[in-house]
């Protein structure tokens, strides 16, 4: 499964964004987001309601693209400016 990591420069920052399936033993995408190499929030998005679907695969992808752009909207919007401080 394909994971995502984008550098976004943003207010004077870098911060990093990872995106990725945790796996069978957990349910769920994750988005983990980075400023000077430590996590400063998090986003998840389940797909437990998928399991019997026979297109899981292509269910998790569309996750990850679609949580990973989520979060870079939100870190352009502002939502984490406060971690900027």
């Amino acid at each position: 499964m394909e994971g995502y990591n984008t550098a976004i420069e943003y207010k004077g920052h870098t911060l990093m964004v990872q995106t990725q399936d945790k796996g069978p033993a957990f349910n769920y995408v994750e988005s983990l987001i980075y400023l000077a190499g430590r996590v400063i929030s998090s986003k998840r998005a389940s797909y437990s309601a998928h399991l019997n679907e026979p297109n899981l695969q292509e269910i998790i992808q569309q996750l990850v693209e679609e949580l990973h752009a989520d979060v870079l909207d939100e870190i352009v919007e502002g939502k984490y400016d406060k971690f900027l401080e």
